[in-house]
């Protein structure tokens, strides 16, 4: 991927994503497409800063391909289904407004080929996930203090970005990644001129059939970065999958990963967790310290209280429904 024109500044992209009289007025596909814009354009990681200059760039550190050939086909079906594959860039955001640190993220694009047209929407994606994007800070007196204050589109609902199981990875009930409940499952499948994934050339499938059996898809996670009070960590784990479309159910639960075998899988990682020892994020999981971990223990002192509290109340109630009762029998 070519990444050398920012075409759009970084205020731009957020007032088109963030704006609420314009997200309410424009419909869902078009909203998916500026946020893709955002992403795919500057921090992929949904950070943005008002007063961007213009100088800002991007650096691809690394770039690595998981191809799939489907050499066992006739066991599963599957033979019209010729390639599907995932490639994996590992990004570094620069902003001109913050020369200093850099925002960290990793992305993909998932891919995959058919013999024909018609046979594209006999295959569909769905992504599973595992993990938090939290932030953290450290005290004057050495200690580390992590939150969950991010929230993620999940099966229709906002909810905090920490998922300590694995969960089907999508927005709506259809776990087909990037399914739309007004477009459906196959309406933002994109394609492009052969080996492109320029945003400027691309179709989507919905809205204009390609001439070659071959379509795709992008994924950018949420992006770490260092702040003014504290840090941005992401620990995240995937498994994208491709599966036959009939075998993936029309509606089902966030936690229901085995509604289907699939056909293949590709795992990959999106972890930048900050080492406040060293000043450095830490980029595996098998690296990153058990206390970097978003502390969500119960609060032992605030469930005492709670305990406490609700003896009292019972005492009280009680009570008073003895009272109550030596009245009546007084009477």
């Amino acid at each position: 991927m070519e990444f050398n024109d920012l075409r759009t500044t970084t205020a731009e992209v957020c007032r088109l994503v963030s704006t609420p009289s314009l997200n309410s007025s424009i419909p869902r596909v078009k909203q998916f497409l500026c946020f893709s814009l955002g992403l795919l354009t500057f921090s992929l990681a949904g950070n943005c800063y008002g007063h961007f200059t213009g100088k800002g760039h991007i650096h691809t550190l690394s770039e690595t391909k998981q191809v799939f050939m489907n050499p066992d086909c006739r066991s599963s079906g599957t033979c019209d289904l010729k390639r599907f594959t995932l490639a994996t860039s590992v990004y570094e955001v620069w902003f001109s407004d913050d020369p200093k640190y850099p925002t960290y993220g990793n992305g993909v694009i998932m891919e995959y080929e058919t013999d024909s047209v018609e046979a594209l929407e006999k295959y569909a994606i769905v992504q599973f996930k595992k993990g938090c994007v939290f932030y953290s800070s450290k005290t004057r007196k050495g200690r580390i203090r992590r939150n969950v204050s991010d929230t993620v589109p999940s099966f229709g609902e906002d909810i905090p970005f920490c998922f300590p199981k694995w969960v089907i990875d999508s927005q709506d009930t259809d776990p087909a990644y990037n399914s739309d409940p007004e477009h459906g499952r196959f309406y933002l499948l994109r394609w492009n001129k052969r080996g492109s994934y320029d945003d400027r050339t691309q179709k989507f499938y919905g809205a204009e059939k390609p001439k070659n059996p071959v379509v795709y898809m992008t994924d950018y996670p949420a992006g770490a970065f260092v702040g003014g009070t504290g840090v941005k960590n992401v620990a995240l784990e995937f498994n994208t999958c491709i599966y036959r479309a009939s075998d993936v159910p029309a509606e089902t639960r966030r936690d229901d990963i085995h509604f289907a075998k699939p056909v293949t899988c590709f795992e990959w990682q999106n972890v930048y967790v900050y080492d406040f020892n060293s000043g450095r994020f830490q980029t595996q999981l098998a690296g990153v310290p058990w206390w970097e971990e978003p502390d969500r223990r119960v609060n032992r002192y605030a469930v005492a209280i709670f305990i406490a509290l609700f003896i009292a109340l019972a005492l009280v109630a009680f009570s008073r429904l003895g009272r109550s009762s030596a009245q009546k029998i007084r009477a």
